[in-house]
């Protein structure tokens, strides 16, 4: 431990209170004595610090109620105990003579049973057989090596922190600790406040395995990432830690920055969504000066102009950052323009993600220069930047002598047809471009962009995403003439006239509608009936039919309300046609082409009905005859001998013969002996 004082009385008189304080506690909580000194030291040390931050960030809020520590307790005691002073008073009086000692008094300890561990090896007794009188010699206190820790469990370390913080220790938490082989903690969206963050960070201070924590959408703010800030300077094995939309304000950042500069381990950080704005960049570039950073999401913030004006510079110099995503940060014009410079002196990123921003021409002039300069730069994200045909010809200037560039995201932005060949062409034509992957999202294309893609792929290897393919005006591909279309006429008028043609009423044509005998149409009745007597009408006139007949607008139509439509479009085909008459001497045209349409489909409907009912008649008759040989078969006198003639009647195929020469009435056909086989 290395005690080393002034006087060597007050450093015995220390350490002997020490010793037998440790004692206790030890067999308290029935683990080792050097492994709970070693947790109490440690855990004293960082509630210290996060108090001091506690105290500090309530005095600069104005409030005046302290916040309770995790180590009220803790302090109380150590202080109790430590101190040299109360030493000095219980004892009565002082007993400091030179370098030796002559007497020094210890307050007693109250009697606690005996509840450790039997020891099975005489070494440990000898180590741990602690006498309040025994006399201990300068040389071995100064001398003394803390022994070597045990490790702890993450998940018990939680929640002893939790009962000394007075916090509700999360299930969520402790099982995903507890669960083997946990390398990542999840904890998005789980309600988490700053006081229990605290305990949290406790317990990930001295973990060997958890590499990734996720805290996004908590109301942390900025006590709860002063916590973690805390717990990232001491520990030693997180690479990822995300802090999305946790809302750490300029004092948390400023905490948060501060405790980067001294992180070992940190990988990959994520911020977005915190409302930072640009009188927190400063905060951001310390950041960004982590030696150990490699990705950093900043994205669904405010930075702003004078944001990314001090942004740019630290991207010019950053060597360490591979991915940094900069998407919905309202760039615009200027500050594009700087951070579209600073691409050309960066020598360390690998991804670029400016996303949803306002690049416009003067981010596309900029990146005109930087790319040809930029040999480190592979991905590079510009959907959505208000990019048109204008600049996009400064971009490709950029685009086709970079050499390092392999997927382009350049979707959602209107190029047209025309630019996206633009992109082809001068891709095609480029030898320093290595770029594999083109993505253009919701950018539509024609068949000459088909075209020349199909010779760019023929050449190099690249995948090209786009939007849908537009037809031109010069290839409308010929539809064919249906003969019993009627999109043209009314609905209505379809029906009422094919009632007219078959020969049927009203209320016949209802009732067969009415499949539910409900007296009630649905437009479920009428697409089935339609569809059952080959009527070729789609949902769209279903529609216009439910429309017109449901004069009660209830969802239904009755027989009542039938009946009146029909009279209505009776009267109105009576008055056509007496149109007609009086112009031309003829039938409306219209009409006389709907009953045409419609006396063909009632015959093909006839037809089809026909050619089926002769098939189910055939069938029946098929099986009736198979049976009735087998039943001859089975019950015939096996001595009684049949005729050759009556043995051919009995076959089945003969049976057959009889049926093919018979109609569907019943009727015998004449047929010639040449066409039956």
């Amino acid at each position: 431990m290395g005690f080393i004082y002034d006087s060597k009385v007050k450093a015995l008189a220390r350490w002997e209170r020490l010793r037998q304080y440790v004692r206790a506690g030890c067999y308290r909580l029935l683990i080792p004595p050097e492994e709970y000194f070693k947790t109490l030291a440690d855990m004293d040390d960082l509630m210290y610090r996060m108090d001091t931050r506690e105290r500090t960030f309530y005095e600069r809020q104005s409030r005046f109620r302290k916040p309770k520590g995790l180590n009220r307790e803790l302090s109380r005691l150590s202080s109790k105990s430590l101190s040299t002073g109360n030493l000095s008073s219980r004892s009565g009086e002082s007993c400091f003579n030179g370098d030796s000692v002559s007497s020094v008094e210890v307050p007693p300890l109250p009697v606690i049973p005996d509840m450790s561990p039997t020891p099975t090896k005489k070494e440990y007794v000898e180590d741990y057989d602690y006498d309040a009188n025994e006399d201990v010699k300068l040389e071995d206190v100064k001398t003394f090596v803390t022994p070597r820790r045990k490790t702890t469990k993450t998940a018990d370390i939680y929640l002893l922190a939790c009962k000394r913080c007075k916090a509700t220790a999360l299930s969520n938490y402790t099982r995903q600790l507890q669960a083997p082989m946990t390398a990542s903690i999840d904890l998005a969206n789980n309600l988490i406040t700053a006081h229990d963050t605290k305990a949290i960070a406790v317990s990930l201070v001295r973990d060997k395995r958890i590499v990734s924590v996720d805290l996004s959408n908590n109301k942390l703010g900025p006590l709860g990432v002063m916590y973690i800030s805390e717990m990232l300077v001491r520990n030693s094995t997180l690479m990822e830690l995300d802090l999305s939309q946790t809302f750490p304000g300029p004092e948390g950042l400023e905490v948060l920055g501060e405790a980067m500069q001294h992180s070992g381990s940190l990988q990959v950080l994520k911020l977005e969504g915190n409302n930072i704005e640009h009188t927190e960049v400063k905060t951001i570039v310390k950041v960004m000066q982590s030696v150990r950073l490699q990705e950093l999401y900043l994205g669904h913030n405010s930075l702003g102009y004078q944001g990314f004006s001090a942004l740019a510079s630290a991207i010019e110099t950053n060597t360490t950052l591979r991915i940094l995503d900069l998407q919905w940060n309202h760039i615009r014009r200027d500050s594009a323009k700087q951070v579209c410079k600073a691409i050309a002196a960066n020598k360390g990123l690998r991804t670029l993600n400016l996303a949803w921003n306002g690049l416009g021409k003067e981010g596309c002039i900029a990146l005109c220069r930087s790319l040809p300069k930029n040999v480190t730069l592979q991905e590079l994200d510009l959907n959505s930047n208000r990019i048109d045909t204008t600049s996009l010809r400064f971009l490709l200037h950029g685009l086709v002598h970079n050499t390092c560039l392999k997927c382009v995201r350049i979707g959602r932005n209107p190029l047209t047809t025309d630019g996206a060949k633009a992109i082809l062409r001068a891709l095609q034509s480029s030898k320093k471009s290595v770029i594999q992957d083109l993505i253009l999202e919701d950018v539509s294309v024609d068949d000459e962009f088909m075209t020349l893609l199909t010779k760019l792929q023929e050449t190099k290897k690249m995948k090209v995403v786009h939007g849908e393919i537009l037809s031109s005006g010069m290839n409308i591909k010929e539809r064919k003439h249906d003969p019993h279309d009627l999109n043209r006429f009314d609905p209505v008028l379809v029906l009422v006239e094919y009632m007219r043609i078959d020969n049927l009423r009203l209320i016949d044509f209802f009732q067969y509608l009415d499949t539910t005998n409900r007296e009630q149409l649905s437009r479920t009745d009428f697409r089935d009936g339609v569809a059952n007597l080959r009527i070729p009408l789609t949902e769209h006139h279903l529609d216009i039919v439910m429309q017109t007949l449901d004069l009660k607008h209830d969802g239904y139509v009755d027989l009542e309300e039938f009946m009146t439509v029909q009279r209505d479009v009776q009267r109105q085909i009576t008055n056509r046609t007496t149109r007609a008459r009086r112009r031309t001497g003829k039938d409306d045209e219209g009409l006389l082409g709907l009953r045409k349409i419609l006396k063909e489909l009632i015959e093909k409907r006839n037809k089809e009905n026909k050619e089926k009912a002769a098939a189910r008649r055939f069938s029946l008759a098929w099986n009736s005859a198979v049976r009735q040989a087998s039943n001859s078969r089975r019950f015939s006198d096996p001595v009684v001998s049949m005729s050759n003639e009556q043995q051919e009647k009995k076959n089945p195929v003969h049976l057959l013969e009889q049926l093919m020469k018979t109609d569907i009435t019943g009727s015998t056909i004449p047929i010639p002996e040449e066409e039956v086989v």
